[in-house]
């Protein structure tokens, strides 16, 4: 199956509208910057003094530790972004993928921060978890906007080379002085927004096309683009999907028909999919999705009567982001959402009408509840994410007289729709402080 494989991705490469190149640490690691690794380079890069002084095992802890000083810090942030940015040098990797988006329209969807598609000259890139060469005001990061960083780190990287360098070297922001720090996912993280409007434009252009979607290097416990892209492919007909990442794939059901993935270095893909040739790596797919059962009237009837219960007088929309619909539910004091949950994670939003309270228990034991709404003075929050696994039931809380309240939810569109709730009585063992609450939310 495998030289049939790599021939039909070549061919399904070629004749492509569009390519959606996914990437994460794998396809980093390929160019030699392995934020993981505990080897030579940690300590040529950053130096065997600091490292056996902080106790740093790799590039990773490095840029994040609690050192004693704001110079130290940035010391260290300026030796890694010297040498991996200031100086990088476009990979063999780096060129294939270069030839094989070709003259295709493209995006770049990544959580890598070391920037090096932009600075190989792919510029069509979101970078969802920050950009090492960018910074944000300390104490204004939403309103004071990102700063370039590439000359500010060689600046302070001659500095310190020269033993020079001072704490009135360091960046600070130039509309208030405040210090800047990297901007890179956390409390203060601003993402590109004119980048994630375009790619916004690039899939709703996309998505009912022919699009490939081609990931690189991303494992299948990292979900933060993985899921939602394979969600887009689920959700696309015309559209295909390939992965590359050696000994860990992972290809659901719903797209299996659609897919190949390549267990084998990113390089030997590469080449692989350039040539149409097989060159020895090992593939997965494509493979027949097994149709599932049509539900009669009644069954379908009975499972709407069931949703009801936890999706109250609930509606699905058409999606507006990636492999996602979004849901609306609206309860009342007659009609809450009694405890449930569901196989993947979920992101919940206040839209209107009364404030709602949502309960939450989690796997290891904890409760806690959160105040969906407008109003902060009320402990209210606009949206709140919850973890897969969590249990949750949502009941309005009639803080305006309103009678009712719409919260959103986004359901994934390769979603199962298996909906579990607890079973009571050892929910009350692991919960017996919110007895009263569960007895009242839980499906008897």
């Amino acid at each position: 199956m495998t030289k049939k494989a790599v021939k039909l991705a070549h061919e399904w490469l070629e004749n492509a509208d569009a390519i959606l190149v996914t990437a994460s640490n794998g396809f980093s690691i390929s160019e030699g910057y392995n934020l993981f690794a505990n080897d030579k380079k940690l300590r040529e890069v950053i130096g065997e003094d600091i490292v056996e002084k902080y106790h740093l095992p790799n590039l990773i802890m490095a840029g994040n530790f609690q050192y004693p000083s704001p110079v130290e810090h940035w010391r260290v942030l300026a030796r890694i972004g010297e040498y991996y940015f200031n100086n990088y040098e476009e990979s063999p990797y780096m060129s294939d993928l270069k030839e094989i988006i070709g003259n295709k329209p493209y995006f770049i969807w990544t959580s890598n921060t070391e920037h090096h598609f932009d600075l190989a000259g792919l510029h069509n890139t979101l970078e969802v978890e920050g950009n090492s060469l960018e910074a944000v005001c300390s104490k204004h990061p939403d309103e004071h906007g990102i700063f370039p960083l590439s000359s500010k780190i060689h600046e302070i990287y001659e500095k310190d080379q020269a033993g020079t360098l001072t704490e009135d070297d360091l960046p600070v922001c130039d509309k208030c002085g405040a210090p800047l720090e990297p901007n890179i996912i956390g409390d203060d993280f601003q993402i590109n927004k004119e980048r994630l409007n375009k790619f916004q434009e690039f899939i709703e252009k996309y998505e009912d096309k022919n699009l490939l979607v081609l990931e690189l290097g991303i494992g299948p416990r990292n979900q933060m683009i993985k899921a939602p892209s394979m969600q887009l492919v689920a959700a696309d007909k015309n559209s295909h999907y390939i992965t590359i990442n050696k000994g860990e794939l992972l290809i659901p059901d719903q797209i299996k028909d659609r897919s190949i993935g390549f267990s084998s270095s990113i390089g030997l893909a590469f080449k692989e999919l350039l040539t149409g040739k097989s060159n020895g790596s090992t593939t997965v797919g494509p493979e027949k999705v097994k149709p599932k059962p049509e539900l009669s009237p009644e069954e379908k009837a009975k499972q709407e009567e069931e949703m009801q219960i936890f999706y109250p007088n609930y509606m699905v929309d058409t999606p507006t982001r990636p492999g996602t619909f979004p849901m609306y539910l609206t309860i009342d004091k007659d009609h809450p959402s009694h405890l449930h949950t569901v196989e993947y994670g979920q992101s919940w939003m206040y839209n209107y009408g009364d404030a709602a309270i949502a309960h939450c228990f989690t796997q290891e034991g904890q409760y806690y509840q959160v105040k969906l709404g407008l109003n902060k003075e009320n402990g209210e929050v606009h949206g709140f994410y919850t973890d897969p696994g969590t249990f949750v039931a949502i009941e309005s809380s009639d803080s305006n007289g309103v009678g009712f309240s719409q919260i959103s939810t986004d359901i994934p569109t390769n979603a199962n729709g298996a909906i579990m709730v607890p079973r009571l009585d050892k929910f009350l063992q692991l919960f017996p402080d919110q007895r009263e609450l569960i007895e009242r939310l839980a499906v008897k």
